[in-house]
């Protein structure tokens, strides 16, 4: 059996408009999707470029969800604290930073940033994850950054991934992909079922404005 290509269709420029802040349960459902996508070009290491430029327009256009001066107010307790996280939390907060906003539309020429596209991708994640039921995606994509990332990755990262710090980043990204396969596959990971992927509870879509 061969692995299925991971790597979605580049996106047109109608699909980046799209991409607007969700005002109604339809455009979180696109957003989620193309959250989606943005996973699946990351794991498969195909387009780097595109991946993170995807990654930080769906962490800007999704930064708006977080009402919370400090949108990390909004993680697991854990990850407010686990030290592993920081570089993800600053980020979290400089996107939600209007400072930020103004800055990108100004130049399109800026410095890049040394956050990669796991990063960001990472932040949009977490912004949705109280709008609405995460994708399988994007909740096992949660889990894998944890896995990589955290100083003390949670029980559930653990029981998907096991621990995933000490390897290179391309044994990382291929973990990623051979999850998404697998799962796909209808073969739950040893030791995990599908039943307990632990997947996050229902949230109620806000109201159309």
């Amino acid at each position: 059996m061969h692995a299925p290509d991971l790597a979605p269709p580049v996106l047109t420029p109608d699909e980046y408009f799209r991409m607007t802040t969700p005002r109604s349960a339809e455009q979180l459902i696109i957003t989620m999707r193309l959250v989606g996508r943005a996973v699946r070009l990351l794991f498969s290491r195909q387009d780097p470029d595109h991946t993170r430029a995807l990654a930080m327009e769906l962490a800007a256009s999704t930064s708006t969800f977080n009402s919370f001066d400090d949108p990390v107010r909004t993680w697991d307790p854990a990850l407010q604290t686990d030290r592993g996280l920081g570089r993800a939390r600053r980020l979290q907060r400089l996107i939600s930073s209007p400072v930020w906003h103004s800055e990108q539309r100004a130049s399109s020429n800026a410095k890049p940033s040394s956050n990669g596209a796991a990063d960001y991708l990472f932040a949009a994640v977490m912004n949705l994850t109280h709008q609405m039921p995460l994708s399988e995606d994007a909740h096992i994509f949660r889990l894998w950054y944890i896995a990589t990332r955290a100083a003390n990755p949670t029980d559930n990262a653990l029981r998907l991934f096991g621990d995933l710090r000490d390897l290179p980043a391309h044994q990382q990204l291929a973990a990623g992909a051979r999850m998404l396969f697998t799962l796909e596959s209808g073969l739950a990971p040893r030791g995990t079922p599908r039943a307990k992927l632990d997947m996050p509870s229902a949230v109620a879509a806000p109201p159309r404005k």
